[in-house]
């Protein structure tokens, strides 16, 4: 019981002594005598002023606003220590004041038992926080950095996904952050209360997967637990189940999961009761899963459940104008991990950063800051710390200079031969047999050069 209702109230300040009610104002507008005698107050002088004036340490401004009970608080009016319990008053939902409920009687035993439930309270509490952080999505939709039209793009589909509960299938390159993505969605949907189960797919050994996903029965195989195990699904009831690398899911599973998704529930290894589940599938794949079924490896109607709201991750060479913001939120946190300083990045660093393609995505982004700051010892990041990706993206340019020279010599080759067929035809006249003789070349290969250059 949160709040009274003022009838309540009134029929217990008939049954208790001790008790006092104030209004909205925390102004006493009703004292017991009991009260009055603990107080040492005359009624008419306690009825003029707030709880606060009379009781320094009342908890009563506190109840006032956040509406909620205060139970079993140990306070002490002029020097005897009492146990208080505060009741907001409620009419129509509206607060108009609140119940103060005083035990004279029996102090040494209620003190005892008070300091008992009050640290039970707080470790119960304690537990409650450390559980929901253990539990809960790491990561929101902050966490995605990035001002660029993809990024802004990605953020309104997570936004629409979170609203809704049907599967979600996250498609993007390794390292390009999905699962920062199922942990955005499930923190702004309805089911952020609840846990979010993330699942590697390929980290699960095949013959372990059905035990993992849908749990077992005591007795059910050699090595059991005894009274069984919950599974991943039973686990994540009334939250979200995040599956990573579902590529990765065997044939022999696939079909198992397709039931689950179609009839709200499974049985355990070994059981024979089925278990309804509530919760929400957010799958992640790093390859076309339509390419996956063209081969014969991934089963269509279970992609069809999987992609109902499809999100397309794109790759960091995409939104090459996000990574100086993800370089700053990444050396913020590179530094807290390393305990390092770092704090200026040059902008030769930025430059090659930008022209390089990170086929490794934010992921590797965060490897090579990370290994640069290992090799710097001021608060400065320079080009001479990124010696491995500097040479790799000289290579690359040296490859495409050769590409481009050799792609030049073709195009030369081509128009200087052009030209001598030409010259040889002018010389004779047109007749292919002499001009053939003159170039040093069989006829068979004039004519087919005659055709590619479209002089027949």
């Amino acid at each position: 019981m949160d709040t009274l209702s003022l009838d309540m109230a009134m029929q217990m300040l008939q049954k208790l002594d001790g008790c006092a009610l104030t209004d909205r104002d925390g102004k006493y507008i009703y004292v017991s005598e009991n009260w009055l005698k603990l107080t040492g107050m005359d009624r008419e002088t306690a009825l003029s002023k707030r709880a606060w004036e009379i009781v320094p340490e009342t908890k009563l401004g506190v109840v006032l606003k956040t509406r909620k009970p205060i139970l079993g608080e140990v306070v002490e009016i002029r020097g005897v220590k009492v146990f208080t319990s505060y009741w907001p008053i409620t009419k129509e939902e509206e607060l108009i004041g609140v119940f103060v409920c005083v035990i004279m009687n029996g102090m040494e035993n209620a003190l005892n038992f008070t300091k008992k439930v009050n640290q039970l309270s707080r470790q119960l509490d304690y537990y409650k926080e450390e559980l929901k952080q253990l539990q809960s999505a790491k990561y929101g939709i902050d966490n995605i950095i990035g001002n660029s039209l993809a990024v802004k793009k990605l953020k309104e589909q997570i936004i629409s996904a979170a609203r809704s509960n049907s599967t979600v299938l996250i498609e993007g390159e390794t390292g390009s952050g999905k699962e920062l993505i199922a942990h955005a969605i499930h923190n702004l949907s309805p089911r952020n209360k609840a846990r979010l189960i993330r699942v590697n797919c390929s980290a699960i050994p095949s013959d372990l997967m059905e035990s993992e996903f849908f749990g077992y029965e005591e007795g059910s195989f050699t090595g059991a637990k005894k009274g069984g195990k919950p599974g991943k699904f039973e686990l994540a009831y009334g939250g979200s189940l995040f599956l990573d690398e579902v590529n990765q899911l065997p044939l022999t599973m696939q079909p198992k999961f397709l039931r689950v998704l179609q009839e709200q529930e499974f049985e355990r290894v070994g059981g024979k009761d089925s278990i309804a589940i509530d919760v929400r599938i957010i799958a992640a794949t790093n390859v076309s899963l339509e390419k996956m079924i063209e081969e014969g490896i991934f089963r269509e109607d279970l992609f069809y459940r999987l992609n109902v709201i499809k999100i397309l991750v794109p790759p960091l060479r995409e939104r090459k104008e996000d990574i100086p913001l993800l370089v700053k939120s990444l050396l913020e946190k590179l530094n807290q991990k390393l305990g390092m300083t770092i704090t200026t990045v040059d902008d030769a660093v930025i430059d090659l950063f930008m022209s390089y393609n990170w086929p490794g995505n934010i992921r590797e982004l965060q490897n090579v800051l990370e290994s640069a700051m290992n090799r710097a010892w001021g608060d400065s990041l320079e080009l001479q710390h990124l010696e491995n990706l500097n040479k790799i993206n000289k290579q690359k340019q040296m490859i495409r200079v050769l590409h481009r020279k050799d792609v030049f010599l073709r195009d030369m080759k081509a128009e200087l031969e052009h030209q001598a067929i030409v010259e040889a035809l002018q010389k004779s006249n047109g007749n292919k047999v002499k001009a053939a003789r003159q170039l040093g070349i069989s006829r068979t290969v004039l004519y087919k050069k005659l055709g590619r250059y479209n002089l027949l």
